[in-house]
């Protein structure tokens, strides 16, 4: 997968991040947007993919602080930034507004072998949550994700840097 350049700088990226009221350490949890966005995709949050969500989440916060060498962000911590997206669903524009600064702020930096390890598992944590559940039973074959999660997958997708595939909706 190629890595294209983020379309805004991380210096304007911070700035729309301080509009909104995400600041500090809570800068380092914006990548959790896509997975947010993934769970709202189909309309419901459900059990499951919150499950995933908040498994992901601990892992999360001890990559973090394991990176930067000392306890930077609690779990309660991640856990209250995450809130005000979970206890009900944000605006679409919101989330997708926030994603798109998930490339300019977290997956710019010089060491590349990180931005590809952190892109491949927010991906990988995608399909997992968007698989875990389904609108209804029985799917037809190829509607375990609805439209509207192949949709939220493929724009995160390509807004992490990412080409989406010939003939994907």
């Amino acid at each position: 997968m190629s890595a294209s350049r983020p379309s805004i700088d991380r210096t304007r990226a911070l700035a729309v991040l301080r509009r909104h009221g995400i600041t500090g350490a809570d800068v380092y949890l914006i990548d959790l947007i896509p997975l947010i966005e993934i769970i709202w995709a189909d309309g419901k949050a459900q059990d499951s993919e919150l499950f995933l969500f908040e498994a992901f989440l601990r892992r999360h916060v001890d990559g973090l602080n394991r990176s930067v060498g000392h306890r930077m962000l609690t779990l309660e911590d991640a856990r209250a930034f995450v809130r005000r997206f979970l206890h009900e669903r944000p605006s679409h524009e919101l989330l997708r507004e926030l994603r798109s600064l998930v490339a300019a702020v977290r997956l710019a930096s010089s060491d590349d072998g990180h931005n590809a390890a952190l892109r491949g598992s927010l991906l990988a944590a995608c399909v997992d949550i968007a698989a875990s559940a389904v609108a209804a039973y029985p799917y037809a074959h190829g509607e375990r994700f609805d439209r509207e999660e192949k949709h939220s997958f493929f724009e995160i997708l390509e807004s992490l840097g990412g080409e989406r595939p010939p003939g994907a909706s």
